[in-house]
C-alpha cells in the first residue's frame, strides 16, 4: 500500500479510558472514521475483549469497529484475545486457562500497522486493569510505544478520574495527545449542566493537554452504532482530535 507524504509509515494511536463504560469504543470508531474522512487509510485493533458470547459476537466492540470503517481484516486479527467472562482480562484468561502474551499482541500490531496510514487501537477498561500476572493496560501501551488519547466522563467525578490517569501515564513517560470528554448519559437538569460545565473548565485548566468535547450523548447508540458514530465523527471535537493525531504522527 502506498503511504502518503507527511505521514510516517505505520502511525498508531492508543485510546484508553478513565474507567469501563466511558465511551472508548465510540471515540475509537469516530476517530477512525474522522481520519478516514481526511483521506487516510485507517485500520483498527481491539487487542483484548471480554464478555463475548455467541449471541453477542456481531455486537462486540471489535466487530463494531470493523464494520464502521468497513475493514477487510479478520476479527481474529483485529482482536487476537477474546474471552467469554465479562470480567477483567487477567481473570477472564485464567477462567479459560489461557495466558495473554504481550509479545503476541505486539506481533499482530506490527502486521496491521504497516498496512495503513493510521492504526487506532482501543484498550480495555482503565490503564491499571490487569491483563497478565505481571502486566496491566499501561504495560501494553508501553510495549506498543504508542501515544494516547484518554476518554473520560464529562460530568460529576470526571475531574479526579481523568487527572489520576493522566498523572499515571506521564509518570511512565507515555506521550499524551488529548483528553476527550464524553457524555455517558443525558444532561437532564440545571445541576447536571453546572456539574458538566465546571468539570470541563477544571480539566482545561489542570490537565495540561488539549481537552476536547463534551461529545454529544447518543441515546440510540446500542441500536444504530454506525449512524451514531457517523454523527460524532462530524463533530468539531472529533475533527480536532483527528488533526491532533495527524500532527503527532509527523
Amino acid at each position: 500500500m502506498k503511504h502518503r507524504k507527511g505521514v510516517r509509515r505505520g502511525a498508531g494511536v492508543f485510546v484508553t479510558g478513565t474507567d469501563t463504560g466511558v465511551g472508548k469504543t465510540v471515540v475509537t470508531a469516530a476517530l477512525a472514521l474522522a481520519l478516514k474522512r481526511l483521506g487516510r487509510s485507517v485500520g483498527v485493533m481491539k487487542p483484548i475483549e471480554t464478555g463475548l458470547t455467541l449471541s453477542r459476537g456481531e455486537r462486540s466492540d471489535a466487530a463494531r469497529l470493523r464494520a464502521v470503517i468497513e475493514s477487510e481484516e479478520t476479527l481474529s486479527a483485529i482482536c487476537p484475545y477474546q474471552f467469554e467472562q465479562p470480567v477483567a482480562p487477567l481473570a477472564a484468561a485464567q477462567a479459560e486457562r489461557r495466558t495473554i502474551d504481550l509479545r503476541v499482541i505486539r506481533q499482530v500490531y506490527r502486521l496491521l500497522v504497516n498496512r495503513y496510514d493510521y492504526l487506532v487501537v482501543e484498550g480495555i477498561g482503565g490503564v491499571r486493569v490487569p491483563i497478565a500476572p505481571k502486566a496491566d493496560v499501561m504495560d501494553l501501551i508501553g510495549s506498543l510505544k504508542l501515544p494516547v488519547v484518554v476518554v473520560g466522563r464529562a460530568g460529576l467525578g470526571g475531574i479526579n478520574h481523568a487527572l489520576l490517569v493522566i498523572e499515571a501515564l506521564r509518570r511512565r513517560r507515555i506521550p499524551l495527545i488529548a483528553l476527550v470528554l464524553n457524555r455517558t448519559g443525558p444532561v437532564r437538569s440545571a445541576t447536571m449542566r453546572f456539574q458538566e460545565k465546571t468539570t470541563v473548565e477544571a480539566l482545561r485548566k489542570q490537565a495540561g493537554l488539549p481537552v476536547l468535547g463534551p461529545l454529544a450523548y447518543e441515546p440510540g447508540l446500542a441500536r444504530s452504532f454506525r449512524r451514531s458514530v457517523a454523527r460524532l465523527a462530524r463533530m468539531s471535537a472529533m475533527t480536532a482530535l483527528a488533526r491532533l493525531v495527524k500532527s503527532s504522527a509527523r
